[in-house]
């Protein structure tokens, strides 16, 4: 399937599954009205999910609403959804492992689990788990391997929730304006 036809497909399936619920939570607000979001950290909010524009890797970047690379569209409700990603054309994945690396692939119809996310409980610092649909006990992970700083000099992994603190282990969808 061609880049142009998936786009043409996503933008056909994003107002169908960006809809907010009654009752939802503000983890599920309403999108912008072009529908991009950016993926804020629970504990560094100035920090969001961004696709790498030189290879397939995630980092964390700094806030910008106007970096197409930290842009994002989700597919699917908070239970299981992808983040396809504006600039890349390409949707994040993990491909399983602890602590494994988040990444960046081409989307694949019907979507495989390792292409799916879905969004824990809102905890009370009022942010949630950013889980793999492929194994739900692995949440992307916004903190540094080797100190508790954000993760900024390294791509972005997972990391089971047992293990240290769980902050950065939560996240937010911010509407971009």
């Amino acid at each position: 399937m061609s880049r142009a036809v998936k786009i043409a497909a996503i933008a056909g399936m994003t107002a169908a599954c960006l809809t907010v619920l009654p009752g939802a939570s503000a983890v599920a607000a309403a999108p912008s009205s072009s529908g991009a979001v950016l993926i804020a950290n629970g504990l560094w909010s100035d920090r969001v999910l961004c696709a790498s524009p030189s290879d397939d890797s995630v980092w964390l970047g700094s806030i910008s609403y106007s970096n197409p690379y930290c842009q994002w569209i989700q597919i699917g409700d908070n239970g299981r959804f992808s983040l396809f990603n504006l600039a890349k054309g390409k949707v994040m994945a993990y491909e399983g492992g602890n602590e494994g690396p988040v990444v960046m692939e081409g989307l694949s119809f019907p979507t495989p689990n390792q292409q799916q996310f879905s969004f824990g409980g809102r905890e009370r610092w009022g942010a949630s788990a950013l889980q793999s649909f492929l194994d739900s006990g692995q949440n992307v992970d916004a903190k540094n391997s080797y100190n508790d700083d954000p993760r900024t000099s390294e791509p972005v992994h997972t990391r089971g929730w047992r293990h240290g603190h769980q902050m950065e282990l939560t996240w937010n969808v911010v509407p971009v304006s």
